[in-house]
């Protein structure tokens, strides 16, 4: 399986900068530029303005997500918000709700939660998901003959 391949260099990151390793846990606030492959546990907070988070199959994270593009091969528990995209492969799970202009999710993967299509640049002021959820308007249906 091949992560974090770009057709172009506007795409988004391209160079693998961080790596946690299986048998690390690690609990609180994690910030990373470009692309952080994880294969640790992880419980707390995730964020990066437009990097690329990639949770393999040993990964286990517990943790609210903010990224440009999130990829799930393991297990994540808690809300993820992105930028471009997520994508769930066959292996991953994700239990919680999603935030993302595009979700694809792979033959086999599991997914417990909501998805809330965005706008990009809706992705990240998106601090409080009731907000958007209160502005809309109620559906109104037409009266019955």
């Amino acid at each position: 399986m091949k992560f974090g391949s770009r057709s172009s260099s506007n795409d988004g990151p391209t160079d693998l900068r961080s790596f946690l390793g299986e048998g690390t846990d690690i609990v609180g606030e994690i910030k990373f530029t470009e692309i952080m492959r994880v294969d640790a546990s992880i419980s707390g907070t995730i964020t990066s303005d437009s990097g690329s988070l990639l949770v393999m199959e040993k990964g286990r994270v517990k943790a609210t997500v903010k990224a440009g593009v999130v990829e799930v091969s393991g297990i994540v528990e808690g809300t993820i918000t992105a930028k471009t995209s997520v994508k769930i492969h066959p292996s991953g799970r994700v239990y919680g709700d999603i935030f993302s202009p595009s979700l694809i999710i792979e033959h086999g993967a599991v997914f417990d939660g909501k998805s809330h299509m965005i706008d990009g640049k809706d992705a990240k002021g998106l601090n409080k998901p009731d907000q958007k959820m209160a502005e809309m308007k109620p559906f109104k249906t037409a009266d019955a003959v």
